[in-house]
Order: C-alpha cells, then structure tokens, then sequence
C-alpha cells in the first residue's frame, strides 16, 4: 500500500514554553479555538477518500486535550495508521497511558531533559516527566509498533546530551535523532537565542562525534535533522550525510497539512527543505550542495559561517 501521510491539530496549544520553541506566540494566538469529534471525523473520512492511511498529531501537546481519546478511536476505527508527537507530561499517570497507547501505532517522544532542574529550566515550566513512569507504561500498554525520540540540543542541555541517550539506550530505545533548533530572530532577540537556543555547530559536534561512537556500537539509528552535513569531519563525509537526512525528499512530498490545506505534491525537493535553510556562499562551490540540508539563514548573524566545510 502506498504511503500517504496526513497532518491533523485535535488544536494548537501546549503545556510547556520550552526555551527553543518558535510556535508558543502562535498558541497564544490560537488557544481559544476548540475543534469537536464532528470536525475531527469529516477531515478523517476526506482525506480517506482520497486514500490517505497514516495520521500524525504534532504541533503542541495532544494528551492535554479533552477530545483526544475520541479522536485517536475514530482514527482507528477508520484504519489509520496512527503517530502522536509528545513531551510525555501525561504519561507518566497510569490511567492516562492505560487509555491512549492502546490506539496508537507510532510514538515520537520530545525528550529534552531527565532531571528536574533542567527540564524545567527548558520547558519553562513546573512540569516533571518521570522518564522512568513514562517507559514503564509504555512498556506495559503500547504495541511496540516503532518507537523514536527526538532531542533538541540547546545551551542547557549540550553538556547533557551523552548521558541522555545513554539512558534511553537503557530503555531499549533504538530510534534517536538529535536536532539543531529552529533559528527565529523575530520572535526571540538575538541575546536569547545565544543564551538559551542556538550553540554554535562546531561545538555541537564535539558533543554528538562521542554519540555517533555510542549509538553505532549499540545499533542505535541516530539522525541528526535540520545540521547541514558540512560542519562534520571531512573523513566518512558520507555516513555523515546519511545521519543528517532524517526527511527524505520523497516522504516530505506525501504530506498533507491540515492547517493551510496546502497540498505538498506538487513542491520541489528545494521547497520542501526544513526550517528557513539557504546556501551561504560557499555553497556555490560545494559538489554536495544538492545534498545538503545547508546552515540556516539567520546563523550568519549568530556566529558567522566560517565553520562550514565546503568541497569542491
């Protein structure tokens, strides 16, 4: 069966503020808007027909919305493929995991912390994922069916990063990506993506060259979306590229988004790249530059752009 991904909001609203987060504004604006079962239901049958099979819910956290529950049994009820995008401040509460995981087929877990003090120093919040729970439950509830976590380096965690993934590699988990956070110079001032969000490349490589290591003696699938291969050492320049392309082109180009309507089939491979990249202009020069995912735009205003290795 032909694989066609559709994007759906139960709505746009989330219990954390996370340090790197550009879409928390976009909440605010949004936070009065409620969408009911009907709604759900008449999106799920169209898109049906137009034989879509796999739903995800991102953007936001979905276990804190009332209609959830009923939304992922009518998913199911129309044979969905289901995945959910979650910080996982919900799952560590039995009965919570105990209801949902049954319904769902994929989990992509947000994991930006594990003690205390750092995720709420992230989150922004008083909120406490109890890791542990949370595996607990899943292991107890959930089907297994594929299982990732996504992790966003940021100033506060980068010097946490190894020991993050060591203990999910304790929890079997066998999925992990490593993600450079989204650059917004509008919405947080330059001294807050300094202090808070963007490290600079080169010093997030001395942080993720130790987990590569890691995650290859372990059978780990690491990604690193949205680092434009470039800044990695020139030897073994292309398992590096592997690493960094954990959206391949062709699944970009099956998606649906629910919030623009916007119908992605006909977009270029350039149109659909992730979070506002651009050649810089050595890129001009580079034999892989169609491979690249490239540094973002606003990087140069950060730190320059005197790390990226172009080849020629």
């Amino acid at each position: 069966m032909t694989f066609k991904r559709l994007e759906i909001y139960v709505w746009w609203t989330c219990n954390q503020r996370c340090t790197y987060c550009m879409e928390y504004r976009n909440m605010e604006e949004v936070w009065h808007k409620k969408v009911s079962k009907y709604d759900i239901l008449k999106t799920l049958i169209k898109y049906k027909k137009l034989w879509y099979n796999h739903v995800t819910y991102l953007w936001g956290e979905p276990f804190i919305q009332k209609v959830f529950l009923d939304a992922l049994k009518i998913w199911k009820k129309l044979w969905y493929t289901i995945l959910v995008a979650t910080n996982c401040t919900t799952l560590h509460i039995d009965n919570q995991s105990k209801d949902t995981l049954q319904y769902i087929d994929e989990l992509l877990l947000s994991v930006q912390a594990i003690s205390i003090k750092e995720q709420q120093i992230i989150s922004r919040t008083t909120n406490y994922v109890n890791w542990d729970v949370v595996f607990e439950n899943i292991e107890k509830y959930w089907k297994w069916s594929f299982l990732k976590t996504n992790i966003v380096i940021t100033q506060d965690n980068k010097n946490k990063i190894f020991e993050i993934v060591e203990f999910l590699n304790k929890k079997w988990v066998k999925n992990i990506s490593v993600t450079y956070p989204d650059i917004e110079m509008e919405y947080y001032w330059k001294e807050h993506t300094l202090n808070k969000i963007a490290p600079k490349y080169t010093e997030c490589m001395q942080k993720i060259l130790p987990i590569i290591k890691l995650c290859k003696y372990h059978n780990i699938n690491l990604k690193l979306p949205d680092f434009p291969f470039c800044v990695f050492p020139l030897d073994n320049i292309w398992e590096y590229l592997k690493l960094t392309d954990d959206y391949d082109f062709e699944t970009r180009l099956k998606i649906i988004h629910t919030w623009e309507e916007l119908d992605r089939w006909d977009l270029k491979d350039v149109d659909s790249l992730p979070r506002e990249r651009s050649h810089c202009y050595k890129c001009k020069w580079c034999k892989y530059v169609s491979n690249c995912w490239w540094p973002s735009k606003i990087y140069n205003e950060l730190y320059w752009l005197d790390e990226i290795n172009f080849i020629k």
